[in-house]
């Protein structure tokens, strides 16, 4: 009898671990396109986080998500995500993006970030 009490002592503590063990939003899935300022016309291969753009100027950054401990009742923290958009040649830009209650996006988020346009770099080097 001693052996099942302790039994199910450890399968309730089981239980109330993995229910605090929380899958949360570190950056939601973030698409757009890279245009010139000047021009409007699409950029390819701008660097935009961890990926390049495509010959139409789309871009798609993948969700990140982490799992976290954590205790009921707490709330999720705030999510800020800044990628940096960057074009040799071109002023380079930063994608920001808060949500105050952001780490508890469910999975599948996706942020629309439109169109970004971005300047030459007047600035010359001799």
């Amino acid at each position: 009898m001693k052996f099942f009490y302790k039994f199910i002592f450890l399968i309730l503590v089981c239980f109330s671990l993995q229910s605090c063990l929380v899958n949360r939003c570190k950056r939601p899935q973030i698409t757009g396109y890279i245009y010139d300022a000047e021009t409007k016309k699409p950029i390819e291969n701008c660097k935009v986080g961890e990926t390049l753009s495509q010959s139409n100027g789309y871009f798609s950054l993948d969700e990140k998500r982490y799992r976290q401990f954590t205790f009921f009742g707490f709330e999720a923290p705030t999510l800020a995500v800044n990628e940096t958009v960057k074009k040799e040649g071109y002023e380079s830009q930063n994608i920001q993006y808060i949500q105050p209650f952001g780490g508890g996006l469910k999975k599948g988020a996706i942020h629309n970030a439109d169109t970004i346009y971005i300047k030459k770099n007047i600035l010359k080097t001799n």
